[in-house]
């Protein structure tokens, strides 16, 4: 019995990441100007890391950045490639 190419089996964070296309979203993005003002952090790392905290149900951002980082040698296949190694913390 061989491998079915279905997504039993996978995380529901790789099988939401799979429906999408990235070329395409990057396209969109740069032919409407959305990353414009951009340096680093794209759109499609953007999105990912989004998508990552809705699923997880996190309520901060020191919540994501801390859950990233424990996960940061798993993220090179997501497309993120640029991890900060801490969080800045903002004095108003």
């Amino acid at each position: 019995m061989g491998k079915s190419t279905h997504f039993s089996g996978q995380p529901l964070y790789c099988q939401v990441i799979k429906l999408l296309d990235k070329s395409t979203i990057l396209r969109l993005s740069r032919e409407y100007g959305g990353e414009h003002y951009v340096k680093r952090f794209d759109i499609w790392t953007h999105l990912v890391v989004m998508l990552y905290a809705v699923i997880m149900r996190f309520d901060s951002l020191r919540e994501i950045m801390s859950s990233l980082q424990a996960e940061s040698r798993k993220l090179c296949h997501l497309g993120i490639r640029l991890m900060r190694k801490h969080s800045i913390n903002y004095k108003f």
